[in-house]
């Protein structure tokens, strides 16, 4: 079909040339709908061409130059979103409360169409939900299929085949729209809410980065410095940061948490100085200095020389009995103890040769001839001499009474001679024992001497060490003394600076609500909760900020008692009149003689609650003012309580606005 640039399509010429395409188009019907949709760009795009010609080249004839640009720009591809584009699905359908319409409404994720694509099968699409529907390749369109007009490849979605439609782009935008947080009263369009409140808006329900709760935006601050259980603390008394769950594990460590000394009940004792202040208090209850020695008592630093006085005999007891302990434990050690050993060792072994020699003469005579003989032969026997030969002879053995005594030697029972041999042999035992324990304890005598000098010589070592460590720590506690001083000497500094900030502060939260021309608005806000404590005694009036007359005029403010005062109290709100003492008032007009009119302001502007007064020029509410302020006048019968509990429009959003015009005649 030819598309001339100065004419439009009628829509039965395009219906006459899709029919034409369908049947002469190769591929049947999908590739009449693919010629179908090449048609419908080409259109689009002579429309296009058609208004953007200037008026003197509208009617161009078909043959002129001009034919081949147009040609170009409606065979022109339409290009697919691009990457520019927005990254966010539509925007939530509540924004436009009742005035939702379907064709508003993006197919994909049906939410109002955010930067809005039309396919080729005339659904619409947010840019991002159609590039997130083609990114994995051609998709089949849900619409389609679900309204039962499937036809390929026009409901087929593939990059390329969708063109943005800025008409459906701009009529979404203009739509009117509120905002969807709650308590939120922002209203305007859709494309004011995109640049200027999503994302922005202060009730906006965001999750904290630290507990993860979900939190308004403009709640934020206070939540993480009130609420948040992850939230960062500086300690007071030692200005550390810590988080607020490990505040109790913090208290336990802090250098400089206040302690309370058992003793003498003083407190707030910082930790670091509570082993000095123990050190040195005379109440603090210590162990006795016997205690190594088994005294348990705990007694006042004081008395301690009463103690030691008065347990003086228990003390030595206790000392005696410890070091008789240790005397015993350390004989063995001793070389005393070791030459008492040796000599029972020799004596022992003396002991045992005289045995052998007894044994060894006793068994001779038992096997000799008889007595006579025996002795003759005992007299004449010159034998070399040796320490059986001095050995005494045991005595005879006692005979039964009923025995006589024969003339010859009776032989030596064999029950004497295993007896003397198990004695041999019980001595021969105990000299053993005695030399393996004189061993050991020789070898423990050398260990321990080693031990000993090992010990000395660690002793010593340790000496030194905490000498020169005792040396570091006065060096560090005078280091601490002089940065703890400069600290302090900062604190203050700090602490001046902070009062100067606040005063600054406040003056400038003055500065900003003040006005000059004598009309002064005062906004209430949390009116509900001032006024409960306004009821309960707590905060009976409110001052508002000051305002003037000029800049250099009269200085005034307002005095509100939200629950009445004197014959309005509990029925009224009552309002007050103040003037103030200002640096410009030697140069005014005195005493205050200029009408003033109070208001109570409708919201809805329909009925506001007025009243107005000119001054009493005898009282001395209006005179010059000697102190910060004149006693206040007014109305304490300004507005019924009940009118304000009613179905009205003077409290809205809990706030409610005061206006105060002083009449600037003759000034």
């Amino acid at each position: 079909m030819d598309v001339l640039p100065g004419c439009s399509v009628s829509g039965q010429a395009a219906r006459k040339n899709r029919g034409d395409l369908r049947q002469c188009v190769p591929g049947g019907v999908e590739g009449a709908m693919d010629a179908e949709w090449k048609c419908k760009q080409r259109v689009w795009a002579s429309q296009l061409a058609c208004d953007a010609l200037p008026p003197n080249r509208s009617q161009t004839p078909p043959h002129t130059h001009t034919t081949p640009y147009y040609y170009a720009m409606a065979t022109q591809e339409p290009s697919p979103p691009s990457s520019m584009e927005s990254n966010k699905p539509g925007f939530p359908k509540k924004i436009l409360g009742n005035k939702l319409e379907d064709k508003h409404l993006c197919n994909c994720c049906h939410n109002i169409l955010r930067r809005p694509f039309q396919a080729q099968c005339g659904h619409r699409f947010c840019c991002y939900c159609f590039n997130r529907t083609v990114s994995n390749g051609p998709q089949k369109c849900n619409a389609c299929i679900k309204e039962d007009i499937f036809e390929e490849p026009t409901s087929v979605l593939k990059q390329g085949c969708a063109f943005p439609d800025n008409a459906v782009r701009r009529e979404v935008e203009s739509l009117s729209a509120v905002c969807i947080n709650e308590d939120c009263t922002w209203t305007g369009t859709i494309k004011e809410f995109e640049l200027n409140h999503e994302g922005k808006c202060e009730f906006m329900v965001i999750p904290c980065p630290s507990c993860k709760e979900r939190i308004r935006f403009n709640e934020q601050e206070r939540h993480n410095e009130r609420e948040c259980p992850e939230r960062t603390l500086n300690c007071k008394y030692c200005k550390e940061p810590f988080h607020f769950k490990n505040i109790k594990a913090h208290d336990e460590i802090c250098p400089k948490y206040p302690m309370i000394c058992e003793g003498c009940a003083k407190k707030k004792i910082p930790r670091e100085k509570y082993v000095d202040h123990i050190k040195l208090c005379s109440k603090f209850r210590t162990p006795c200095r016997f205690h190594v020695v088994g005294c348990d008592m705990s007694v006042e630093k004081e008395k301690i020389h009463d103690h030691e006085r008065a347990y003086a005999y228990e003390h030595l007891n206790l000392l005696l009995h410890y070091i008789m302990g240790m005397k015993v434990s350390m004989e063995g050690l001793q070389p005393q103890g070791l030459e008492i050993a040796g000599h029972k060792l020799l004596e022992l072994q003396q002991s045992l040769r005289e045995l052998e020699a007894r044994v060894s003469q006793l068994s001779t005579t038992s096997s000799g001839p008889p007595v006579q003989g025996a002795a003759a032969s005992s007299s004449s026997s010159t034998g070399p001499p040796g320490p059986t030969a001095s050995a005494p002879l045991p005595p005879p053995p006692i005979l039964p009474p009923t025995l006589t005594v024969s003339t010859s030697f009776t032989p030596l029972p064999s029950s004497v001679g295993a007896a003397l041999e198990l004695q041999l042999h019980s001595e021969k035992t105990k000299v053993a024992e005695l030399g393996r324990r004189c061993t050991e304890l020789e070898v423990k005598a050398g260990t321990f001497e080693n031990v000993v000098c090992v010990l000395n010589r660690e002793v010593e070592r340790f000496a030194t060490t905490m000498e020169a460590s005792n040396r570091q720590h006065k060096l560090d506690q005078d280091k601490i003394e002089a940065l703890s001083n400069k600290v302090r000497q900062l604190e203050r500094t700090v602490g001046l600076k902070d009062l100067t900030v606040v005063e600054m502060e406040g003056r400038l939260r003055e500065m900003s609500a003040t006005t000059f021309d004598g009309i002064f608005i005062w906004r209430i806000s949390d009116f509900a909760k001032k006024r409960q404590d306004a009821i309960a005694g707590r905060a009976p009036a409110m001052f508002s900020p000051a305002f003037y007359t000029s800049k250099y005029g009269y200085k005034m403010c307002l005095r509100i008692y939200l629950n009445g005062d004197g014959t309005g109290r509990g029925s009224h709100l009552s309002l007050f009149f103040v003037v103030m003492r200002g640096l410009s008032d030697a140069l005014l007009k005195w005493p205050f003689n200029q009408k003033v009119t109070l208001m109570l302001l409708d919201q809805s502007n329909r009925e506001h609650i007025i009243d107005a007064f000119r001054p009493d020029v005898t009282s001395s509410s209006f005179q010059r003012p000697v102190s910060e302020m004149n006693i206040a006048s007014g109305c304490p019968l300004f507005c019924p309580l009940s009118k304000l509990d009613g179905k009205n429009s003077y409290i809205r959003d809990d706030t409610i606005f005061i206006k105060a015009i002083v009449d600037l005649t003759g000034l």
